[in-house]
């Protein structure tokens, strides 16, 4: 049995979407200044006080709280902006729909309730770790099965018209039903495609998928727009990833079936009459020049193939040629019919009205070029690199600017922490010394424990006052006086406490009190109270 190793690098050559059953929920997103700024948990917890989580959670306890959460988010967007992870590029209608409509009660039920628009924002396949897209294997693997399947067919039609695809897939691929071990793709090993370690994640953008149909005698779709998030489109090599072949499919055979099925249909919607004029024109006119050209000289040296993937990729692209049905539904009241052929496509639009510059879904160009070849593959990724080129400098600035709020929001943290640790010292530190004076005013006299407490007093308004100090015959120079009284008429006073008392008032006074020199302290008859 043959083994070959493929390593594989991906190029977007248009917008992406992999459904991953996970949508940008009201209480999970803001949009500010036409950036998505994805919130978890953690990120809401630092960002909101005690006051703002309880109202939240009062809002969230509320019979219908979709527009007053979407009022909350949309009130603090600012500040919550900097505190999120992730920062995703939105066009500019629906940034502009989400500031007229978030909150605000578009129409009411039949019954009665105040409907909402809930901005469903679909996410594209994303590492849950950090946010990154990533294409997984078992899409690209399935793009590939269905061009090798039709390859096998060579455009024929069922055998039978009930002839299942499970049927269908088993009579090409030559197994068994149940049977699954002798399906030739079980030795087809592909992984999940992630940015390469030397890159950064590609950028997605969040925009609208529009339909369009083939003939304008068509019925007029519905106005009902979806919000998608796309990985970028000509974002070159953008994800890398391997590819095993361990049985009887080999690399050139499998280049051939991809680029006989997927070429064709890529160079049919460049040349579409009805939908060419809407596409994009940098980007046909880059995507027709590079098939004519270097990624055509690398699709017929086999250096390479051309997939479609991901949502919204088109009925022909998941159908084989010759077997192909699609059910397209028929007026109101009608019975849907069957057809080769759909009668619309999707396509992402950055604008709502969708009346040009548009992009198809899901092209990628997937290059396993050896070095003979590497001329053309760098060509090809230079020539996309100029379209890409503010694409990524604005991607490249957005997470440059995350990374300095993050770097920032840690250094606040540490700050705080390190405040707080001095805080709970010096309270530590406070509390060991009250202790330790409680216990030594304990053990003193009456007259020794005010002494004490009037040096205590001392020392607080020591630390109240500062650089400054207080005025001759203020609280300090009163109370000193009132001390010297009692300890001169007063016969329980001590010879040593006394010159205690006069040690304490001799050092604070003049550090406390303004214009306490030697004559001010005289008149206080110190020297009297030490036996002098």
């Amino acid at each position: 049995m043959s083994m070959s190793h493929h390593p594989l690098r991906i190029t977007t050559l248009s917008p992406v979407h992999i459904g991953c059953d996970e949508d940008f929920e009201p209480s999970n997103f803001v949009i500010d200044n036409g950036l998505l700024h994805a919130l978890d948990p953690a990120d809401l917890a630092a960002a909101l006080d005690n006051n703002d989580k309880q109202k939240l959670q009062h809002l969230a306890d509320e019979r219908n709280p979709i527009g007053a959460i979407q009022q909350f988010f949309k009130q603090r967007r600012a500040h919550l902006a900097q505190f999120a992870r992730q920062q995703i590029d939105v066009v500019a209608d629906i940034a502009r729909e989400y500031e007229e409509k978030a909150g605000v009660p578009q129409q009411r039920s039949h019954d009665g309730r105040v409907v909402y628009n809930l901005f469903p924002m679909a996410r594209t396949a994303f590492n849950p770790l950090d946010g990154a897209p990533y294409l997984p294997g078992s899409s690209l693997k399935g793009s590939i099965r269905t061009a090798w399947l039709n390859q096998l067919n060579k455009g024929k039609s069922l055998i039978e018209k009930q002839e299942k695809s499970s049927q269908l897939q088993q009579r090409l691929l030559g197994y068994q039903p149940g049977k699954f071990e002798n399906d030739p793709f079980r030795s087809v090993a592909l992984a999940d495609a992630h940015a390469p370690e030397e890159q950064l994640a590609p950028p997605t953008r969040i925009l609208y998928a529009v339909s369009k149909k083939k003939k304008t005698s068509e019925r007029i779709p519905s106005e009902l727009k979806v919000f998608l998030e796309t990985v970028r489109e000509t974002l070159p090599d953008a994800f890398s990833s391997e590819l095993r072949l361990t049985g009887k499919i080999s690399w050139n055979a499998l280049c051939d079936a991809c680029n006989t099925f997927y070429r064709p249909q890529l160079e049919s919607e460049l040349r579409h009459v009805t939908f060419a004029p809407l596409l994009d024109p940098q980007w046909r006119a880059l995507i027709s020049t590079l098939l004519a050209n270097e990624l055509g000289e690398l699709i017929a040296a086999r250096q390479g193939f051309l997939l479609r993937i991901g949502k919204h990729s088109g009925a022909e692209s998941i159908t084989l040629n010759g077997v192909r049905s699609i059910k397209i539904m028929g007026a109101k009241g009608q019975p849907p019919s069957y057809r080769p052929e759909t009668t619309e496509k999707r396509f992402a639009s950055a604008t709502r009205a969708a009346a040009g510059n548009l992009l198809p879904f899901g092209w990628i160009w997937v290059s396993g070029c050896d070095d003979a070849h590497q001329y053309l593959a760098v060509t090809v990724q230079q020539q996309i690199a100029q379209h890409a080129a503010p694409i990524l400098e604005a991607h490249a600035e957005r997470l440059a600017a995350a990374d300095a709020r993050a770097e920032a929001r840690r250094e606040a943290q540490r700050r705080q922490a390190e405040e707080a640790a001095a805080r709970h010292a010096k309270e530590q530190a406070q509390a060991e010394a009250a202790a330790a004076r409680e216990q030594a005013l304990a053990t003193m006299t009456p007259n020794q424990r005010q002494i004490e407490e009037f040096h205590h007093f001392c020392q607080i308004r020591a630390e109240q006052l500062g650089k400054h100090q207080e005025a001759l015959n203020d609280k300090i120079h009163s109370r000193a006086r009132e001390l010297l009284a009692k300890a001169r008429d007063n016969a329980e006073w001590t010879a040593e406490e006394k010159r205690a008392l006069a040690e304490v008032i001799s050092e604070w006074l003049p550090k406390l009190v303004r214009q306490m020199d030697k004559d001010q302290l005289k008149k206080l008859k110190l020297a009297a109270l030490r036996g002098n």
